[in-house]
C-alpha cells in the first residue's frame, strides 16, 4: 500500500528531535507523502515549515490561523501565506475554522479570521483544509457566503454521516484520523462507513491521536497505516484498493506541484 499521511505536524517538538527515524518508520509502513501545517501567526514558522518541505521529497505545506490562535492572528502572516501561493510545496490554506470546545480566541473573532483566510484562499486560488469542534452548523453556514474552492478538505472529522454529507455536497474531501479506530467514537465509524471512496483521506494528526494500538504513545505518520487498515474493515472493502483510491485523493487534494512528490530519502533533511 501507499499511503499519505494528509495531515501531521512534524515539526512540533515532539517529532522535531527525531525525525529521521519518523521519516524512516513511515516510509516503512507505505507512507509515500506527508501533509504538514505551517501554523500562525509566527512568519518564520511559515518559511521553517517551506524550507523543510522543499529539502525533503514527499513534504506537502498547508498554511494558515487555526481557531485557537485567531486572537494573535496577523496581517503580515496571512499577507505571507498569500505571497507564498505559488510555492510548489504549498498546497492549501489551513488548517483554519472554529473550535467552540475550547474557545482559546473568542467566538466573533474566531468567525473573523475564518472568513478572512477563506475569501484570500479563494482569491489565490488555493483550497483549504479545516479544523471543526463543536461547530459544524457555524462552519458550514458561514462556508455558504464565503466558498472553499472544490477539492477542500474537512481535516481530523468528527462529526456523523449527516453532516459529512453536507461536506461532500460543497465538495470536500473528509479525512479521518486515528479516532475512527475508538470502539466508542460511534458516530465517526458510522461516517466512514458512508464517505464515498473518492472523497475520503487518511491522517494521524501526529503527534496526537494515536490510533487505538498505539495509544499511550507518541503518533506518527507510520500509524496511519492503522487507520487505513481500520476504515477498510468498516466499510467491508479491500485495503489495498482504499488506500489506492485515498493515494489518488490525496494527490489530487494536496500534492506538490514539480517534482520531490514522494518520500525517496532523508538526505537533504536539515
Amino acid at each position: 500500500m501507499k499511503l499519505h499521511d494528509t495531515h501531521a505536524h512534524l515539526l512540533f517538538p515532539a517529532l522535531a528531535g527525531q525525525l529521521p527515524a519518523v521519516l524512516e518508520r513511515a516510509r516503512a509502513a507505505g507512507v509515500g507523502r506527508v501533509t504538514v501545517p505551517a501554523l500562525g501567526p509566527d512568519v518564520t514558522e511559515l518559511a521553517r515549515t517551506l524550507h523543510f518541505a522543499a529539502a525533503t521529497p514527499g513534504i506537502t505545506v498547508i498554511a494558515g490561523i487555526h481557531p485557537h490562535s485567531a486572537a494573535k492572528a496577523t496581517a503580515e502572516f496571512l499577507d505571507a501565506v498569500v505571497a507564498a501561493a505559488e510555492h510548489p510545496r504549498l498546497v492549501a490554506i489551513g488548517e483554519i475554522g472554529l473550535d467552540f470546545h475550547y474557545d482559546f480566541s473568542p467566538r466573533d473573532t474566531q468567525a473573523a479570521v475564518f472568513v478572512d483566510q477563506l475569501d484570500r484562499a479563494r482569491a489565490a486560488g488555493l483550497p483549504v483544509v479545516l479544523h471543526v469542534r463543536e461547530a459544524h452548523d457555524e462552519t458550514l453556514a458561514l462556508l455558504r457566503e464565503h466558498p472553499a474552492l472544490p477539492g477542500s478538505v474537512v481535516h481530523c472529522f468528527t462529526g456523523d454521516a449527516a453532516v459529512a454529507a453536507r461536506y461532500l455536497d460543497l465538495g470536500f474531501y473528509v479525512s479521518f484520523s486515528g479516532i475512527v479506530t475508538f470502539p466508542k467514537a460511534v458516530e465517526v465509524r458510522e461516517a466512514a462507513r458512508h464517505v464515498p471512496s473518492d472523497r475520503l483521506l487518511v491522517e494521524t494528526d501526529a503527534p496526537y491521536l494515536a490510533p487505538r494500538a498505539h495509544r499511550g504513545r507518541t503518533c506518527e505518520p507510520a500509524h496511519v497505516r492503522d487507520t487505513l487498515l481500520e476504515l477498510a474493515a468498516l466499510r467491508g472493502e479491500d485495503p489495498g484498493a482504499l488506500a489506492a483510491a485515498a493515494w489518488d485523493n490525496g494527490h489530487r487534494a494536496l500534492a506538490a506541484r514539480g517534482g520531490g512528490l514522494e518520500l525517496t530519502g532523508i538526505e537533504r533533511m536539515r
